[in-house]
């Protein structure tokens, strides 16, 4: 038997008429009597087989009694479909004659003691019903191009969107950002586009084998224009936001500037600068060692939105008031909506945008900005200055006047 691979065919039930081919391709291997329990199976080539195989079925026993190959490929795809059918049948061991082969080839085919041990999991069912369709998972079926488009153009689209959809659940999911926060969504991220971009080449293996002209090269072209779109997103999406899971995880060194201090009397705290992993920490030591502070004044362009609802929480929670004296923008309001009591200086300026993530599109943010829209209808601001300041895009910045703050709620006063 060569261990040369060539071209096979899917496996097939022989009768009668393939009688006359098998003997010419392995004299001996057509059974000399019909019996129900015993069936021929072979692999088509250009004239005669290049594969047959002799099983038997009885007493819950499956056995081959004869295989012959032009190649160990062929034999081996005569040995699966063996397994499948044993599988199919809920028997746990497939036995090979002592015969049936040679003794190097059935080591080669995984019989050890002429015993193959089978498992009859669910998912190796489920890859058993794939190859019976002719539309194997990783590999080039026997499935005519429709039903090939059909299977493998929804598993792409599958993996794409588990893939990509994992990374917005990681976004938005509870809690500080781990390693683990990083390297899972890569992974499956990577790997479902590895696994779209496979089926499209088995979509277009498949238009090369069953079909020519310009059914052939529309596929083919079809195929390269996906590939460049799944290569944008990965690069326009999966990437900006792995990088930026990073960012947080490795500590927000671009926004690690947040100054805290203290006023000479102990009763003010001042916040400036851009939110990071480790800002609401520093604000939390700043008030845990004053408890004389009754007043925040806050001044910032803003940054990560965690830090900034958690210093929001202090606030509350303490009963403190908020001050801008100059600007307080995108983040920074989320802290400032925490005060009991909140005041601008007639110069002070607050800036209201929706939320962003680098690489997540209105889609993927739609629930984060409804829920701030929430958030900022519970801090007290009207549900019109709240509509107002989510539909600002996040690459730009909403700065209401004194009087729009005064009456959308967002400030109580304004010190003159």
């Amino acid at each position: 038997m060569s261990s040369d691979r060539v071209p096979v065919r899917s496996v097939r039930r022989a009768d009668t008429s393939d009688a006359a081919a098998v003997e010419r391709f392995a004299p001996g291997l057509w059974p000399a009597t019909a019996s129900s329990d015993c069936a021929v199976f072979v692999i088509d080539g250009d004239g005669d087989p290049v594969g047959a195989m002799r099983l038997r079925y009885a007493n819950d026993r499956l056995e081959i009694e004869r295989i012959a190959a032009t190649s160990r490929d062929v034999a081996r795809q005569l040995t699966a479909f063996a397994e499948r059918t044993a599988r199919a049948l809920k028997i746990g061991e497939l036995h090979l004659q002592p015969d049936a082969v040679s003794s190097d080839g059935a080591a080669a085919l995984g019989f050890g003691n002429g015993i193959k041990r089978i498992s009859n999991r669910w998912w190796l069912r489920a890859l058993d019903h794939l190859e019976g369709v002719g539309v194997p998972l990783l590999r080039d079926g026997a499935a005519p191009l429709d039903q090939t488009l059909y299977y493998r153009g929804i598993w792409a689209a599958i993996a794409l969107l588990v893939g990509f959809g994992i990374i917005p659940l990681t976004v938005f999911s509870p809690g500080d950002v781990t390693l683990l926060h990083v390297v899972v969504p890569a992974i499956v991220c990577i790997t479902g586009t590895l696994f779209a971009l496979w089926q499209i080449g088995l979509i277009v293996k498949a238009a090369q084998r069953g079909s020519r002209g310009l059914i052939a090269l529309t596929i083919i072209a079809a195929a390269a224009v996906s590939v460049l779109a799944i290569g944008g997103l990965f690069y326009d999406r999966a990437l900006p936001s792995l990088a930026e899971l990073w960012e947080i995880y490795g500590g927000d060194e671009e926004l690690g500037d947040l100054e805290v201090a203290t006023s000479n009397d102990g009763t003010t705290l001042l916040v400036q600068g851009a939110y990071g992993v480790g800002s609401a920490d520093l604000v939390r030591r700043a008030l845990d060692s004053n408890p004389r502070v009754r007043r925040v004044v806050l001044a910032g362009p803003g940054g990560r939105i965690g830090p900034a609802f958690e210093i929001n929480r202090m606030i509350r929670e303490r009963k403190l008031a908020t001050h801008v004296e100059t600007g307080c923008a995108s983040a920074c309001t989320i802290a400032f909506l925490g005060g009991t009591d909140r005041s601008i200086s007639p110069t002070g300026r607050l800036g209201f945008h929706q939320g962003s993530f680098p690489g997540l599109g209105a889609n993927d943010m739609f629930e984060s900005n409804r829920d701030m829209r929430r958030f900022l209808i519970a801090s007290g601001v009207t549900p019109a200055f709240a509509k107002r300041a989510i539909d600002t895009p996040a690459d730009e910045i909403w700065t209401p006047t004194p009087q729009e703050l005064l009456a959308g709620k967002v400030v109580n006063r304004i010190n003159r």
